[in-house]
């Protein structure tokens, strides 16, 4: 939120990756990235519920749209619509020829490429050209580790961004997720493409992962965004001043990234603006009567998710 002379404004916030099952039980189990199979033994309604409570956690938080990684096909714009929330829900690419066509075309879905190294070169040109064809935005993440970046040189003989064009995905509708380890050519690559960059730097934090540096991205005016990854915690505003002061740490300066470029990166839209005081009883009950009434919801979904992180706990 931005504070004026006499007013505040507030901003909706754009989460561009939410894995929602990690959100609604990161904080209760310790999950795997390697190894879900967890998601298999879980009823229908077990994932919905977990999906409901990440979209809950994400409205609470000021998030005004979201993309929702969901393990399976329809299972999140069910939530997102059910809550009133924009955005789109990100599948895993690998069954796209499984998906029905009609319900991608001009839907609510993006096909998740996970990594250049979990598919083979048939099947990343197979999606390519169905992205083209049925116009599905494609979400793909490259550059997240170091390894990863010399196995897809090795592999492709090209770096991850010059790979990603050799497919044709940089001509298609998608967001490139990860970054860590992408070069100056690789980011001026992405410029010519104009290619929208997603960071999640609470999880690249936790996970021991290289800090984000925007100071390259700002000054090639590339265009970026943030996300909540898989982190349970929702704050947008963190993420965003987490990239401020690695970047400004890294660059031995305090200015490189200012609170305009950063609101700009995390909003979804503008929100009501608001008089001072805020003590001011109608304006508090305008502001936060949703807000009591989302968190009784999630409350209720809190049991729910207990539940089912301790069937986890005892079964994996």
């Amino acid at each position: 939120m931005q504070r004026l002379k006499d007013k505040i404004k507030l901003y909706k916030f754009y989460n561009h990756y939410c894995d929602a099952i990690a959100c609604a039980l990161g904080e209760f189990v310790s999950l795997d990235e390697d190894n879900i199979a967890f998601e298999n033994a879980l009823t229908e309604d077990e994932i919905a519920c977990l999906i409901d409570y990440a979209v809950v956690k994400n409205k609470l938080a000021g998030v005004g749209k979201v993309n929702l990684k969901v393990p399976h096909f329809s299972q999140g714009v069910r939530s997102l619509e059910k809550f009133g929330l924009e955005g789109c829900e990100i599948v895993s690419a690998k069954n796209f020829a499984s998906m029905p066509a009609n319900a991608l075309v001009g839907g609510r879905v993006i096909l998740d490429i996970e990594s250049l190294l979990e598919y083979n070169q048939e099947l990343l040109s197979a999606i390519s050209d169905f992205s083209a064809r049925a116009d599905v935005p494609l979400c793909i993440s490259v550059g997240s580790k170091l390894e990863e970046v010399g196995k897809i040189v090795n592999l492709f003989k090209l770096s991850p961004v010059e790979t990603l064009e050799s497919f044709g995905f940089l001509d298609r509708q998608c967001f490139i997720y990860g970054l860590n380890y992408i070069d100056k050519d690789d980011q001026k690559l992405l410029k010519d493409y104009d290619k929208l960059c997603v960071f999640s730097p609470q999880q690249d934090g936790e996970k021991g992962r290289g800090a984000i540096n925007l100071y390259n991205f700002i000054y090639n005016r590339l265009k970026f965004g943030f996300s909540s990854g898989q982190c349970y915690n929702i704050d947008m505003l963190l993420e965003g001043r987490l990239a401020k002061f690695n970047t400004n740490n890294l660059m031995h300066s305090s200015d490189l990234v200012s609170e305009e470029a950063l609101i700009q990166a995390l909003s979804f839209e503008e929100g009501e603006e608001l008089t001072l005081p805020l003590l001011d009883e109608q304006r508090l009950e305008v502001l936060f009567a949703k807000k009591v009434e989302l968190e009784e919801v999630e409350n209720e979904l809190l049991s729910k998710v207990k539940q089912i992180a301790k069937k986890i706990k005892e079964n994996f």
